[in-house]
This record gives C-alpha cells, sequence and structure tokens, in this order.
C-alpha cells in the first residue's frame, strides 16, 4: 500500500469511527470526509506532479448516483401517499380483523410488514408502518415498542429476496451483475421460514407485553370508517394508482432490462406534477439528510476503489480462502454481518460487494452470500447496522417513550444469530445440493410452517374476541 492509499485509508476510517460514534451529524461527515479525499487527491498531485493524478471529478463520478435516485424517489413516493392519508387508512383496515387483540394485531401487522418490504426499500417500509403502528397502539393503550422492534426486524429479513427491498441489494447487484429472478428465487422460501422462526422467537420474547384492551377502546378503534382518514380523495387515488405501477414495474423490469430507478423515478415525478400546489410541501418532507449521506459514502468508498485497495483486499482475501467454497460462504457470511452490526450495511456492501465479485470462481453464489448477511447482520448486537431500525428508534423518540439501544439489541440479536445460523445452512445446502430441491424443500416447509401455526393462532383468537365481545 502506497502513502496516497494509506492515507485514504485513514481518512475512511475516520470519518465512519466519528459517524459510529454519533457526537456529530452523519451526513455532514460522510460529506466532510468526501471533501477531504478530494484535497488529499489535489495535494498529491500538487506534491508530486509526475505522479498519475487522480482527480476529485473522478472521484465525483464514482458515486451511484442510480441508487441516489432510487432512494430520492422511493422518499417522494411515499411523502405523497402519507400526505393523502393513505397510510393511516390502510393502519384502520388492518386493525379491524384483528378484533383488538394484541398477539393478533402483532401477528397481523408483521406478516404486513413483511409483504411490503418485497416491493418497497425497508426505510420506505419503516416509515410507512412506524407511525401507523404508533398511532393504532396508541389508540388502543397497547405498548408501540415490541411492535416497532419487531416491524424493523422482519422488515430486514423480508427485503431480502427483492432487488429493491433494501438500498444494499442495488449496491450489490450493480457491482456484481446479480439476476433480480436468481436473487428472489433463492430466497424467498428462506425469507419465509425466517419469518416463522421471527414470529416465534420474538412473540416469546415480549409475551408479557401482550395484554387485554378496553372493550370500549376496541369498539371506538372499530367503529371508525377507515373513509375518514383519506384527507385528499385525489392525492389517496393518485397513491394507490402509482403504488400499483411502482410494484408492476418492479415485478417485470428485470424481463423488460428496465431498472428499478427509471421505475421510482417514473412515479416520483408523476406524482410531484400531478400534487401541482403541495409539491413544495412533499418535497420538503423528503429525507435529503439521507440522501446526502449516501452522496459522501459514495465517493469515501469510491476513493478506496480508485487507489485500488478494494482490489488488493479482494486478492487479499482470495489467498486466504483458496479455493474452500465453504470457508467463503462462511467468511462471506459471518464477517460482513459482524461489520454490519457495528456499521451502517451499506458502507459494508459496498466495499464487500466487488470483492464478492473476485471471489466468485470458488463459489458462485458469493453475491448472494453478501446480500444476506447484511441484510440480517444489521440486526445482530446492535441497531446501528439497518438504517430502518434506526428510523424505527428515531419514531419512538418522538413519542417520548424511546426505544433503547440495549432492548432492541437484545430481540435482534435474539433473532439475528437464528437467522444467520439457519442462513448459513441454506446457503452451504444450495452450494452442494443444488438450488431447486433446497428451494423446493424449504418451500414447502414454509408453507407448513405457515398453514399450521400462524393462520390458526390468527383464527381462533379473533374467534375468541368476537366471542367475548358479542356475548
Amino acid at each position: 500500500m502506497d502513502s496516497l492509499g494509506l492515507t485514504v485509508v485513514v481518512v475512511f476510517v475516520a470519518t465512519y469511527a466519528v459517524i459510529s460514534s454519533e457526537k456529530v451529524n452523519r451526513t455532514g461527515m460522510s460529506l466532510l470526509g468526501m471533501a477531504i479525499i478530494g484535497i488529499v487527491f489535489w495535494a498529491t498531485h500538487f506534491l508530486d506532479p509526475v505522479q498519475q493524478p487522480l482527480a476529485f471529478i473522478d472521484l465525483i463520478e464514482h458515486i451511484e448516483w442510480d441508487t441516489v435516485l432510487f432512494v430520492t424517489s422511493m422518499m417522494i413516493i411515499v411523502a405523497v401517499a402519507g400526505g393523502s392519508g393513505m397510510f393511516q387508512y390502510l393502519a384502520l383496515t388492518l386493525a379491524k380483523p384483528s378484533g383488538g387483540v394484541h398477539r393478533s394485531l402483532y401477528t397481523i401487522f408483521l406478516l404486513f410488514v413483511f409483504f411490503i418490504s418485497l416491493f418497497l426499500d425497508n426505510v420506505s417500509t419503516t416509515l410507512i408502518m412506524a407511525p401507523l403502528t404508533i398511532q393504532v397502539c396508541r389508540a388502543l393503550e397497547i405498548d408501540f415498542k415490541p411492535f416497532l422492534v419487531s416491524e424493523a426486524i422482519v422488515c430486514n429479513i423480508g427485503s431480502i429476496p427483492s432487488i429493491v427491498g433494501a438500498v444494499p441489494n442495488i449496491v450489490i447487484a450493480d457491482a456484481t451483475g446479480l439476476d433480480a429472478g436468481l436473487l428472489f428465487i433463492t430466497f424467498m422460501p428462506l425469507s419465509f421460514i425466517l419469518l416463522i422462526v421471527t414470529w416465534f422467537l420474538l412473540s416469546w420474547y415480549y409475551r408479557e407485553s401482550f395484554g387485554a384492551t378496553d372493550e370500549d377502546r376496541i369498539d371506538f378503534l372499530l367503529d371508525i370508517d377507515p373513509d375518514y382518514m383519506i384527507k385528499s380523495r385525489r392525492d389517496f387515488y393518485f397513491s394507490v394508482i402509482a403504488f400499483g405501477v411502482l410494484v408492476t414495474g418492479f415485478a417485470l423490469g428485470p424481463s423488460l432490462s428496465i431498472t428499478p430507478v427509471m421505475v421510482a423515478l417514473l412515479v416520483a415525478s408523476g406524482l410531484i406534477i400531478l400534487a401541482h400546489d403541495r409539491a413544495v410541501e412533499f418535497l420538503a418532507e423528503v429525507g435529503w439528510d439521507t440522501v446526502f449521506f449516501l452522496v459522501g459514502l459514495f465517493g469515501l468508498v469510491g476513493a478506496l476503489d480508485m487507489t485500488g485497495l478494494i482490489n488488493e483486499l479482494g486478492v487479499g482475501l482470495a489467498n486466504i480462502i483458496g479455493d474452500n467454497s465453504v470457508a467463503a460462504i462462511v467468511f462471506m457470511i459471518w464477517v460482513p454481518a459482524t461489520l454490519s452490526a457495528f456499521l451502517d450495511n451499506l458502507p459494508v456492501s459496498a466495499v464487500l460487494a466487488p470483492i464478492a465479485l473476485q471471489l466468485a470462481p470458488v463459489s458462485a453464489i458469493l453475491p448472494l452470500v453478501l446480500v444476506f448477511a447484511v441484510g440480517v447482520g444489521g440486526n445482530v448486537f446492535t441497531p446501528l447496522g439497518s438504517p430502518s431500525n434506526m428510523v424505527a428508534i428515531g419514531f419512538s423518540e418522538r413519542e417520548h417513550d424511546p426505544i433503547s439501544y440495549a432492548d432492541f439489541a437484545k430481540a435482534g440479536t435474539l433473532a439475528g444469530l437464528a437467522h444467520l445460523g439457519i442462513g448459513t445452512l441454506w446457503l452451504l445446502l444450495v452450494e452442494f445440493v443444488g438450488l431447486g430441491i433446497v428451494v423446493i424443500g424449504g418451500s414447502i416447509l414454509s408453507v407448513i410452517g405457515f398453514a399450521l401455526i400462524l393462520l390458526p393462532h390468527v383464527r381462533v383468537e379473533r374467534s375468541a374476541s368476537f366471542l367475548k365481545r358479542n356475548s
């Protein structure tokens, strides 16, 4: 490693050490880190004009602008839909089938989170679910914290089979050429199994939080017509159509060579144009801090790539692993997952995705392995690794009833270690037994688990609640 490469590494590590301390604004720090890298490039060329120059403009070109545009577009879509009352409408519609039974409401919300995580990135999913969960729980006098923690965890595992389910998935797919169909086929049965395991573990962990709600509160909530939640019917219908176009575009896009960012940008721009007089209001709700954090992050990772450090790291790991596919798979699960526990899983993905591609001759499924690792690793040991976790914690702080990092870590580690163990076994079976056999077997197990455990539980509790309320 030359002096330039060493300096870039020092700036990268120092920037993320400061960000992880949470003592400064992470957006400002990531942009400052990128600016310092630009100064380092300039100073290196100024002091040694003979050396091949690395320019700041080249660094800007290394930023993953398609990912930045995708995240921005999804935030715009969520802002418009939220302003229409669409999410409040969903909250009441989802709450009614539970009959006010805590565990049934918990189950319904987790299933809904899992479903929409396949079509929206996990930050957007949490931005949708957190406020409506809090509203329903407040109305029923339920502690919302177990709901938010569980939803964030389920959101992370539900996003694994989908290219658009999480920003790291997009980053890894762009860097490795990962096929969206292969990702879905490989991980959909596994994610379903992890959902069932998570439901069991967290239902047991939070068992003392589930109680009984006053019958008058239940009657009051169930008597409210969800239509009253709609603030603007015009924006509501536009939002419904927009989500339909979004889901259809994401589903059909890969077969038509249409990228997710094209679909998201089309829908977001259309909603803003149709919103007209409220466009400025909706744009003000976009999380611009997150957008510019991504810009700074990609600039820092781009510097590592430009100086050849990522390539050197990949060569070093290849020498250590050799041609041992088991070692490669286990390494690419547990090391990124551990890193994602303490760092944002996005930089972990951006740095390791090119390495997964380099090691592909050892095992062709390593890009898939990395998607899984960063998806579940954000739940283990700390909530810091996944942005959706931090969004959930942020909403709890707004309610002056915060989820502590320790409380999140206990539930997340309980579920996350189980996810990592099951996922490791799954991916080793895919490597040595074959994808088709594993997927068929996993699909059968997941369907049986859902049919024999979750559905009867919801049905029995709903029936008991109905009989009690009408006796």
